[in-house]
């Protein structure tokens, strides 16, 4: 062995820094969580709470409920079983508005009937609101404003009216629908007339229509009377007829009702 003579060995090359790796992953991680935000909060929306478009314990979350389902498209289910004809005409027109705010909190204006206002597509719609089975329910929206309450929420039919032909129990029926009167209406009504003419004249009675008597047919041999209207429903000029059994039992009756055709 010799002594004094240089160590020859293998030297370890510098470690490399991971700086770079670090900033790139960095880079990646922010574009791509920037990418599950826009998407989450923007669209599809993952992430956003959903409307909501179905609480109606009170008033006031079924006028939110009904605002935040013209913007969603999901306002049917909050609609009273029986509803104004006026809700076909403004569902029509919130099928193609863009967005809903709230302009009028709910507000009382009658006994059991509130109100409120939303803008949607640049439009003022009115909402009336009834209590109803589960909750409060939306009676009638009108376009412009909102919509006049009624004079009662009685459902159940007054007593018949001492009628002698059926061109008297005709007009008794048109002045009642005129006055908004539920439990008049239906006092003409013979009894035996289908479920969808009860629901049919109070939806009808829900809105604001009005009615006249143009004239009427007498048909002695058939024992019927026919009424032929001139109406306005949903803010459109329309005919209408109405029939009667004039022997029926218990004095001449309404049996059926077209509000607007003749």
């Amino acid at each position: 062995m010799t002594y004094g003579q240089p160590q020859y060995g293998y030297t370890p090359p510098p470690k490399k820094s991971k700086t770079g790796l670090w900033i790139t992953l960095a880079l990646v991680f922010v574009l791509i969580a920037g990418g599950v935000a826009f998407t989450g909060f923007v669209t599809p929306g993952f992430f956003k709470a959903k409307p909501d478009t179905t609480s109606r314990a009170t008033p006031e979350q079924l006028g939110q409920s009904f605002v935040n389902g013209v913007g969603e498209g999901r306002v049917s289910q909050l609609w009273c079983p029986i509803r104004s004809k006026r809700s076909y005409t403004f569902e029509q027109m919130a099928a193609v508005s863009e967005g809903a705010q709230l302009s009028t909190p709910a507000h009382q204006r009658a006994p059991q009937e509130y109100s409120a206002a939303l803008t949607t597509g640049g439009q003022t719609v009115g909402i009336a609101m009834i209590p109803g089975e589960g909750g409060w329910c939306v009676r009638d929206a009108k376009v412009g404003g909102e919509p006049e309450p009624l004079p009662s929420l009685e459902t159940k039919p007054s007593p018949r009216p001492d009628v002698k032909t059926g061109e008297e129990a005709g007009n008794k029926f048109v002045d009642a629908i005129n006055a908004r009167d539920i439990p008049a209406a239906l006092s003409v009504l013979c009894e035996k007339v289908p479920d969808t003419t009860r629901d049919g004249v109070q939806q009808i009675i829900h809105g604001e229509a009005r009615y006249t008597v143009d004239n009427a047919d007498v048909l002695t041999t058939a024992k019927q009377t026919i009424l032929h209207l001139s109406g306005e429903v949903d803010g459109v000029r329309n005919p209408g007829r109405i029939e009667t059994e004039d022997d029926a039992e218990g004095g001449p009756c309404v049996t059926s009702f077209s509000p607007d055709s003749d």
